[in-house]
């Protein structure tokens, strides 16, 4: 398996560990503060989270084909995380992830894909600057927001499958990807003007 395979499957699963730490966190508050672990792990290891790369699209750190790798494998890990900590929540577990998806879902085209496109800047305003809590503040925000990550929405859209919620998801992934590359490229011209 390569690298990019290995350390996309990792920050997948440290999402899913996020994802269930929030769901089932009795305060919003620190539910949403302990997500960022996950983010805080990957930018310390250097793993592939797709949110995190995307912005960095115009840069050709990688080619499209391996976004999409990275991308199916942060599926991957963070289907396999998520559901492992559900199974040990027993039926009120899958109860809760049910009704967070169809809350999730129920949401209209346009607005999934704005709230794609803010966590997506979010995303990129975290990993861009490495800051503990910048990153911190960026994942409260998109979490108490209801903004949408396409990596962490995916166990959710996994239990409400349907021709309207893949579309759906696919806009939460276009607006992710749009909100963290537009971000990116405006604070690239700010820095060229300065």
């Amino acid at each position: 398996m390569g690298k990019i395979n290995r350390t996309s499957i990792l920050a997948g699963m440290l999402i899913g560990i996020g994802v269930v730490i929030n769901t089932f966190s009795e305060n919003k508050y620190v539910g949403a503060m302990l997500f960022s672990f996950a983010l805080l792990t990957i930018i310390k290891l250097q793993l592939q989270l797709f949110t995190g790369q995307i912005g960095y699209f115009t840069e050709k750190r990688f080619d499209i084909k391996e976004y999409i790798i990275m991308l199916l494998f942060n599926f991957i890990g963070v289907a396999m995380a998520a559901f492992l900590g559900v199974i040990t929540k027993n039926e009120a577990g899958f109860s809760k992830m049910m009704e967070i998806s169809s809350q999730k879902f129920a949401r209209s085209y346009i607005e999934l894909l704005i709230c794609g496109i803010l966590c997506g800047a979010l995303m990129l305003i975290a990993v861009h600057t490495k800051d503990s809590i910048i990153v911190v503040f960026c994942i409260m925000i998109f979490i108490l927001s209801g903004y949408e990550h396409c990596v962490a929405d995916f166990p959710f859209f996994l239990l409400n499958i349907s021709i309207e919620n893949s579309i759906k998801f696919l806009l939460i992934i276009l607006g992710n990807s749009i909100g963290s590359i537009v971000t990116y490229l405006l604070m690239m011209r700010k820095q060229k003007n300065a």
